[in-house]
């Protein structure tokens, strides 16, 4: 199989896929890109429950030599969402560790509308290049118009571990949800957007790549309260190197829609389409879901 042309490749990608037929398509064409520029690549995907075609899209993938399909239907018992991208995510680590591949890099991504228009592969060789530089055990890929991922990120001075509680606070209108946007996370996105390089104990941001010895050495469990799996992560890696996170300007994702930026009535309407496509039971048990 093609991801088993070196004892050794150079990057391991480690995915979740969930309803994403229209990208996966994008994900497939950057590894072919990678291997035809002289990389040696590997990629374990773990599909659960999509209905729009993406496991089909996945099972001839790795027909053809291109990935590792990785049965993750686990997932679907897990109500929480964070502790179910934990789960997933470790299941991933855990296949990779067990298949005797050892890379020199390990890519996690996002496989939905994060990589519609995936970075270049010379913007990607030069993010794993940092990752040579001491005390550096990862680099992000950060997003235009903005950054985006405010639940990975940490530094010094900046945390945003009780984002979700705040979130739900707000949801007791359209006008307040919107106004809670505008005031704590809008601003903050955009002081995360920068054309330099911004150094950090945790981000993620679609997409972060990891040297393979530090990647080993961390996990997305915890015990306690439901944080970001990514932060959870980063933060041991941080303690157990004494290391950094990097978020690179150079690695270049487009900001996917539903964390744009927007004015008050594009933001009415999204929450509005996503009250109506809910069926008709859920939208009873949970009045509140125009503001979400």
């Amino acid at each position: 199989m093609r991801h088993e042309e070196t004892a050794r490749p150079d990057f391991a990608f480690l995915a979740l896929a969930k309803d994403c037929a229209g990208t996966v398509p994008r994900f497939l064409e950057l590894l072919e890109t990678l291997r035809r520029s002289g990389s040696h690549v590997a990629a374990f995907v773990g599909e659960n429950g999509s209905r729009d075609g993406t496991r089909t899209l996945l099972q001839r993938a790795e027909a053809r030599g291109e990935i590792i399909l990785v049965p993750t239907t686990f997932m679907a018992g897990e109500p929480e969402r964070l502790r179910r991208m934990a789960l997933g995510r470790e299941r991933l680590k855990s296949e990779l560790e067990s298949s005797g591949i050892s890379p020199r890099f390990v890519c996690v991504l996002d496989i939905d509308n994060v990589i519609a228009t995936p970075p270049t592969v010379p913007a990607l060789l030069a993010a794993a290049s940092k990752l040579d530089r001491p005390g550096i055990f990862g680099v992000s890929a950060t997003s235009r118009p903005h950054y985006y991922d405010l639940l990975a990120f940490e530094d010094e001075q900046r945390s945003f571990v009780t984002l979700l509680d705040e979130l739900a606070k707000s949801r007791t209108g359209i006008v307040r949800y919107y106004r809670f946007f505008r005031s704590r996370i809008y601003p903050y996105q955009r002081a995360l957007t920068s054309d330099r390089e911004i150094r950090c104990a945790s981000t993620f941001n679609g997409l972060c790549l990891y040297r393979a010895d530090s990647y080993r050495l961390g996990s997305y469990l915890q015990v306690g309260p439901a944080l970001c799996e990514h932060l959870v992560f980063n933060r041991r890696l941080a303690s157990l190197t004494g290391g950094a996170m990097l978020i690179d300007p150079g690695l270049m994702l487009h900001t996917p829609v539903d964390h744009a930026e927007r004015s008050f009535l594009p933001f009415a309407w999204r929450r509005l389409r996503k009250l109506l496509a809910l069926p008709l039971n859920r939208r009873v048990h949970r009045p509140n879901l125009l503001a979400k």
